[in-house]
């Protein structure tokens, strides 16, 4: 329970410096406030400090507030973004994407002390031609960003959280809606951010929590700094940038309720957010008309914050995957990916070099990694198994018992040639799982509705021709009407899962409306049945 300042204080300043997080602060009328965000009521004492430094009695704990925390006092929390209610666009440059990366992998990432003493991530870019450098600000609300040396670095990193990557895309989000992010500032309040990530459905958690958990992930997101060299890309020259933040923290104001008693509550904050230097360089719509910058931006589903804000515990991989994939699969068509690849994403290269020099280890990490693969199928990626190196002999088997029909009669089917079968769902792994895992990857994933629109697509060549036809739209196809053409032919779901060179689930997510069809699918589909 925190404390406050009650009626009478004389300030004579004897409680001020005794705090020893902070928390008590001066106010314009030579008074005194304590930010109950800050305040731990010292909780390794029998009585707070302040309490014992204070002659006159005016510290008192402050009790939970009675009724509704709505007021007049609050500012209007209209929402910006996700206006359709499933995505919103947001800045996807480097930048943002490796901050994005060292908000959820954190400690996993190798971090080094720099010349200075300090703490730095490196990392390199287009093949050794450019570099990104990070590093950690003491003080997020320091108008000169000084960087935190490396041994109290590391101490602080395990005090982030990873729901702070959450808190970095909302606001990379809402850089969008300015016309000169890096020259304009943009406001965020407590309300817009309980909406955003879902926090007003925590009824486990108090006003005071659920304030003090959002001020501690908005300061975390501001304390990463940032400088590159970037090289030649294109028609844009190559650029340096200096050291600055990533996000610039402008301005926290507190909204205070003063009940009968005389105690202050916190009942709102807002915090005045800019955009660093970067986005001069990558969020910038008039300099890309005129090719000498960037503006690199993306899709972000809002179904994502919801699932990191509620499996961030029970699966922190999977959530480590979803953050990084919705950066990766906007680039390009190709979205092979290496097991190797999502295991160092998801578990960090220190865990994964365990796995290969302990013996039992890498049991572990198998089982851990096909739990978060799993996890990504239910939230709507349904990872592409690449028959060559992932055959189904080594798939988890949360993948093989989706392929188990819903129908009686061809479940009986479906066990009876199981019972036939080289590879039935009965038989252990075979003893060199982990290495053939270890060299395996996947051909992609196949989508949701919200997820489709961040995938970048490929630009077709354009072509002369003395006479230009409008392109033919192709008609959509329906699960519904998938379906009935299955039946009419009298074909089973396996039987056309075979002519398709699919899985049997996936013809039933098809026809459930769960995966719409890309292009070439749909055609092969038709042709399948018959309905070209």
């Amino acid at each position: 329970m925190a404390y406050t300042v009650k009626d009478g204080c004389i300030a004579c300043d004897r409680c001020r410096p005794q705090c020893p997080t902070g928390a008590i602060k001066t106010q314009a009328d030579n008074g005194y406030w304590i930010d109950p965000t800050l305040c731990d009521r010292c909780v390794d004492l029998d009585t707070p400090r302040c309490v014992e430094a204070c002659t006159i009695g005016s510290l008192a704990p402050l009790q939970p507030k009675k009724g509704r925390n709505k007021s007049t006092l609050l500012p209007a929390a209209i929402p910006s973004l996700f206006l359709n209610g499933k995505t919103t666009p947001f800045a996807s440059c480097m930048v943002v994407w490796e901050a994005c990366n060292l908000l959820a992998q954190r400690q996993s990432l190798p971090w080094q002390a720099d010349d200075d003493g300090c703490l730095t991530y490196r990392r390199t870019i287009h093949r050794g031609q450019g570099e990104l450098r990070f590093r950690l600000a003491t003080d997020p609300e320091a108008l000169q960003a000084r960087p935190i040396d490396y041994t109290l670095g590391i101490a602080s990193l395990t005090q982030f959280d990873l729901r702070a990557a959450c808190l970095h895309l909302i606001f990379a989000a809402q850089a969008t809606t300015c016309d000169r992010p890096w020259a304009e500032s943009f406001v965020l309040n407590d309300q817009h951010i309980e909406q955003y990530l879902g926090l007003h459905r925590r009824k486990d958690l108090t006003k005071l929590e659920r304030l003090t958990l959002i001020k501690t992930l908005v300061y975390q997101t501001c304390r990463v700094l940032v400088s590159l060299d970037w090289p030649r890309q294109g028609k844009v020259q190559g650029f340096s940038l200096d050291e600055h933040p990533v996000w610039q923290l402008l301005h926290t104001q507190y909204y205070f309720e003063t009940d009968a008693e005389g105690c202050r509550h916190l009942i709102g904050l807002s915090f005045t957010v800019r955009a660093g230097a970067w986005a001069q360089r990558f969020l910038n719509r008039q300099d890309y008309r005129r090719q000498t910058a960037f503006y690199q931006y993306g899709t972000l589903p809002q179904s994502l914050l919801t699932e990191v804000m509620g499996n961030w515990q029970q699966h922190e991989g999977a959530m480590r995957l979803l953050l990084w994939l919705v950066f990766k699969l906007r680039l390009g068509s190709d979205h092979r990916i290496t097991i190797r690849t999502l295991l160092r994403i998801a578990y960090g290269e220190d865990r994964l070099t365990e796995a290969l020099t302990v013996r039992g280890a890498h049991k572990r990490l198998i089982k851990t990694f096909e739990n978060d693969l799993e996890a990504l199928y239910h939230y709507g990626l349904r990872p592409q198994f690449d028959p060559d190196t992932y055959p189904p002999v080594i798939q988890p088997l949360w993948a093989r018992v989706a392929d188990i029909p819903d129908d009686a009669e061809a479940a009986l089917n479906f066990w009876t040639d199981d019972a036939h079968s080289d590879l039935s769902l009965t038989n252990r792994a075979p003893r060199d799982k982990g290495q053939r895992l270890l060299n395996a990857r996947l051909l992609g994933f196949e989508l949701s509705e919200d997820w489709r629109q961040s995938v970048g697509k490929a630009r077709p060549k354009r072509r002369r021709s003395p006479k230009s036809t409008p392109p033919q739209q192709a008609a959509p196809l329906s699960g519904a009407a998938i379906k009935s053409a299955r039946q009419r032919q009298n074909l089973s779901q396996r039987a056309l899962a075979e002519r398709l060179g699919k899985s049997q689930s996936w013809i039933r997510d098809v026809e459930n409306g769960r995966f719409s069809l890309g292009a070439s699918d749909r055609t092969r589909m038709q042709e399948a049945l018959g309905l070209v």
